[in-house]
């Protein structure tokens, strides 16, 4: 929704000093007044009116939460999601104010990238995130879903391009350090994945972290330095944390040792 302000200068032409005088300078003060209530007036009424656009977002995005909530079949809210879309785009309403129209459809394909993720549907996922961010070219973690997306398909280069989008838009979101840093230990460029690590350790301290940093070690042969990551991992895994983990841990530290030992 455009709000436009348009500013009417004041054209001074052949003014001289006996005008303004009879004008008055109590007149002049009054008119500076009164332009700035006016402006005070308008300015109140576009931040009502975007309050207003902004709470019917919020219900909108409710609203689709509530129905999905009642649909029990994924494919179901697939479908509803899709239709509503279509709906979206075909409405005139919609056409006639196409900022508010995009501000909907970001809403319903968030709704509809996190379904597709959450049945496996990894190429509907990264169409979904790609038109998020045709919408919304600011979403950095829309380009995080899609650069975890090409990382694991093996589009390395297209997922670091992903990875640096969201670090330029987020430069503080440990997990695009973390996965970028993978997607480097992949392509076996190691410096890079290890200063990615260290950044994600930095912000966050995450487990994982520590554990793709002792892997990166482990394949420069770094045995000592792989070892304090791994043991680092373990020190900082709460008792809820994912047994998985630990075990692959306790064994990435015996295989580690093992190595030293025979150095």
């Amino acid at each position: 929704m455009k709000y436009i302000i348009i500013l009417t200068p004041f054209l001074f032409t052949s003014c001289n000093v006996s005008s303004v005088a009879g004008f008055g300078i109590a007149g002049i003060v009054a008119m500076f007044v009164l332009m700035f209530i006016l402006f005070a007036v308008m300015f109140f009424l576009i931040a009502k009116r975007r309050k207003q656009g902004e709470k019917s977002l919020v219900k909108f995005n409710n609203d689709i939460y509530i129905a999905l909530n009642k649909l029990s079949v994924p494919q179901q809210k697939i479908n509803m999601l899709n239709n509503l879309i279509e709906r979206i785009n075909n409405d005139e309403k919609y056409k006639k104010d196409t900022e508010w129209r995009n501000k909907v459809l970001l809403k319903t394909y968030m709704h509809l990238a996190t379904i597709y993720y959450q049945t496996g549907n990894e190429m509907e996922t990264l169409n979904t995130c790609s038109k998020i961010i045709e919408l919304d070219p600011k979403d950095g973690m829309a380009y995080y879903n899609r650069g975890s997306i090409y990382s694991n398909m093996g589009l390395y280069e297209k997922a670091l391009h992903d990875f640096n989008r969201t670090i330029e838009l987020q430069p503080d979101y440990a997990s695009a350090y973390n996965n970028r840093g993978l997607t480097h230990e992949k392509m076996e460029h190691y410096d890079e994945a290890l200063s990615d690590f260290d950044e994600a350790i930095k912000l966050e301290g995450s487990p994982v972290a520590w554990y793709n940093r002792g892997n990166t070690h482990y394949e420069l042969a770094n045995y000592q330095a792989a070892l304090e990551d791994y043991e680092a991992v373990l020190a900082n895994l709460d008792e809820s944390s994912d047994s998985d983990i630990k075990n692959d841990v306790e064994i990435s530290i015996r295989i580690t040792k093992e190595k030293i030992a025979n150095i």
